[in-house]
C-alpha cells in the first residue's frame, strides 16, 4: 500500500491534528476519494528540541530519522514535520532519496523574500529555532521580540494545554511599532492564529506548509 504523504508528529500533538485538520479543510475535495491519502506517524517520545540545542538535552535526531524510516516502509511519497524547531537537524536526515522532504523553513522563506522583500520581519519563535539560526537569510530582515522568554512561555504552557492568546497577544502589541510583519514561527503559536488582532501582517508557517504540501501532492488548495 503506498501513500502520498507522511506526516511526522507528535511534536506537538495538538499541532499534529491541527496540521491535519487544515490539510483536510484546504483540499479541494467532494467526497473521501479526493482527499491526499496519508500517514500520521507522531513520535510523541521524540526528544524536546530546544532542549537539545540550547541545553545539551538528549538530540532528537535519532527519532527522527527512525520515523522517517518508518514512513519510508509504509512507501510515503513525501513527508513534512509540524515542528519548526526540528528543522535545524534536516541536514542530517538520512534517506532522503528515498522520500521527499518538505520543508517548511524553506517554503516560507520562499514567501518572505517573494512577497515581503525590504520588509522587516519579528519571529516569534522557540529558543531552539532562535539559537539554531533557522530562519536567519542575507535576504530577509529576520529579528526576534524583546520578551523572547515570553514568547517560550506561550510555547510551553500551550504544550501543557494552557491559554496563553492573552500573553501572545500582548507580545504582537508590544512590538507592532518595530516591524512589519509578524513570522507564527512554532507549531503551538499556529494554534492561535485565527484569534490574533493586529494592523501588521500576520504569517504562519503551519499555513505556508499546508498550501505546498497540497499542491505538491496533486491536490487544489481551497
Amino acid at each position: 500500500m503506498k501513500y502520498k504523504l507522511g506526516i511526522l508528529g507528535g511534536m506537538g500533538p495538538s499541532a499534529t491534528v491541527d496540521l491535519y485538520k487544515r490539510i483536510t479543510d484546504y483540499t479541494s475535495a467532494k467526497c473521501d476519494q479526493d482527499h491526499i491519502k496519508m500517514v500520521i506517524l507522531s513520535n510523541c517520545d521524540t526528544p524536546d528540541r530546544t532542549k537539545a540545542l540550547t541545553s545539551g538535552g538528549e538530540s532528537p535526531l535519532a527519532a527522527l530519522n527512525a520515523g522517517i524510516d518508518t514512513l519510508i516502509s509504509l512507501g510515503c511519497e513525501y513527508f513534512i514535520i509540524p515542528c519548526n524547531t526540528a528543522h535545524a537537524y534536516s541536514k542530517e536526515f538520512k534517506n532522503l532519496d528515498k522520500i521527499k522532504f518538505i520543508s517548511m523553513i524553506d517554503e516560507v522563506k520562499d514567501k518572505l523574500k517573494n512577497e515581503f522583500k525590504n520588509k522587516k520581519v519579528c519571529i516569534l519563535c522557540t529558543n531552539g529555532t532562535k539559537q539554531a539560526k533557522v530562519y536567519d537569510d542575507k535576504d530577509i530582515d529576520i529579528n526576534y521580540p524583546h520578551h523572547q522568554d515570553d514568547v517560550m512561555k506561550v510555547v510551553t504552557n500551550t504544550k501543557a494545554g494552557l491559554d496563553e492568546l492573552s500573553l501572545l497577544q500582548s507580545i504582537i502589541k508590544e512590538e507592532e511599532k518595530n516591524y512589519d510583519v509578524f513570522l507564527l514561527a512554532c507549531t503551538e503559536l499556529s494554534l492561535y492564529k485565527d484569534k490574533l488582532v493586529t494592523k501588521k501582517v500576520i504569517i504562519d508557517a503551519m499555513d505556508v506548509l499546508v498550501k505546498r504540501t497540497i499542491l505538491l501532492c496533486g491536490k487544489e488548495y481551497v
